[in-house]
Formats: structure tokens, C-alpha cells, sequence
């Protein structure tokens, strides 16, 4: 995937309100912060996509409002599944601590937060490679503010997914693991649990992803 991108400071708030203001997450039950450090994410430096102008090529549509998310980068919708392009969530029946003596899912509280994130981001998406008439592989681009970004790349900067890697161990986009880094490093997101369970450590027991957890 060739995007053009430039570095761009930004916080995000309006997710974290979102989920509270919805019911979908109780932010002190998991000790997630709702002023979390600014984090460097990759911008699109083109207008962002829409039904009227979209990029040449491309038929950027928006996100489904019948989607139905099995995990926090693969959804369902009108009974087709779309994953979101080199983006892993943390797999579901893996645990982390929020508390002292209190475990959660973490395959769940990352899909309740990716809900947060799309709804609040409003975000577009093309397919890029189907798989079979009823699985997709999407790129996806939000539309809010003034600037669209990259969405695969917002979520994992925001420390709600992690930069996929490929059967032969190397990362699907490596740019996302930037983005990642720099997660791990403010301790954004997933991040802030110390026994993060992280997907590629159980996905790829025996490959070499350095720096993970």
C-alpha cells in the first residue's frame, strides 16, 4: 500500500468521551486515560475522500452502520466480512490485568474501543484485494477535523492494534510499526497494561519481532 504521508501531532479525546458518553466502556474500570500523551500518526496530505470526489481509481464509501465486528480489524456487513489492511488486534480470550486481581478480555476491550474509534472518526473505506465474494481486504481513511489519516495507522498509534506481520515474519506495512513503537512508548491505549498479551508473540511463537512484548 503507497500512501503519501507526512508526520502530524495529534491527541485523541473524542473516542474515549465517545465510549463513555455511549455506554460502551467504563474508563475507570479499565484505567484508560481520557487526556492520553500526543502520539505522531502518519496524515494523508490529500483531501480527505468522499461519494462526491473521491481519489481517482479509488470508491472510497462510508463505513457500514449494519457493521457487526467479530474483532477490533474484521467486521461483517450485509454478510460480507472486511479486514482492515496489515492491522492485528489483540486476540480475543487472552487476558490483561486492569486492576489488581481483575482480568478482561483483551480481544474484547480492544474491539469495544475500535467501535469508539470508527464511530467517532467517521472513517471511509476501499477494498484492496478480495478474497472471495465474501471476504475483502479494506484500507480505510478517516473524515473528521480538517485532515484525513490513514486509519489502520490512527488505531495503532492510539494503542488500540498492532501492526500485522506476514506468514514469513516480516510487518505487512512496515510503516505501522512505527506507529507502534510509538504506542509502546507513551503507553497509549492496550499499552498501559504491563501483562499485555501481545498477537504476534502468540500468532508467531517461534518468529523474531523485535521489541515485542
Amino acid at each position: 500500500m503507497r500512501i503519501s504521508t507526512m508526520i502530524f501531532a495529534l491527541t485523541l479525546t473524542g473516542s474515549a468521551v465517545f465510549a463513555v458518553n455511549t455506554g460502551l466502556l467504563d474508563l475507570d474500570q479499565y484505567n484508560i486515560s481520557l487526556a492520553p500523551p500526543v502520539t505522531m500518526v502518519q496524515a494523508q496530505t490529500t483531501p480527505v475522500p468522499t461519494k462526491q470526489a473521491a481519489p481517482t481509481g479509488s470508491h472510497f464509501m462510508r463505513f457500514p452502520d449494519d457493521a457487526s465486528f467479530e474483532t477490533g480489524d474484521t467486521w461483517v456487513s450485509k454478510g460480507k466480512r472486511y479486514r482492515l489492511y496489515g492491522l492485528q488486534s489483540c486476540i480475543r480470550g487472552t487476558q490483561v490485568t486492569i486492576s489488581q486481581g481483575v482480568k478482561r478480555d483483551c480481544g474484547e476491550l480492544n474491539l469495544i474501543m475500535a467501535q469508539a474509534l470508527i464511530r467517532d472518526t467517521k472513517p471511509v473505506c476501499t477494498s484492496i484485494r478480495s478474497l472471495d465474494e465474501r471476504n475483502d481486504v479494506v484500507v480505510c481513511q478517516t473524515t473528521t477535523g480538517n485532515r484525513g489519516y490513514d486509519l489502520a495507522t490512527y488505531m495503532i498509534a492510539q494503542g488500540w492494534g498492532f501492526a500485522a506481520v506476514a506468514g514469513n515474519g516480516t510487518f505487512v506495512v512496515p510503516a505501522y510499526r512505527t506507529a507502534e513503537e510509538t504506542a509502546g512508548e507513551t503507553r497509549s491505549g492496550l499499552w498501559v497494561y504491563s501483562d499485555m498479551p501481545h498477537p504476534m508473540s502468540i500468532l508467531y511463537p517461534q518468529k523474531s519481532t523485535a521489541g515485542h512484548k
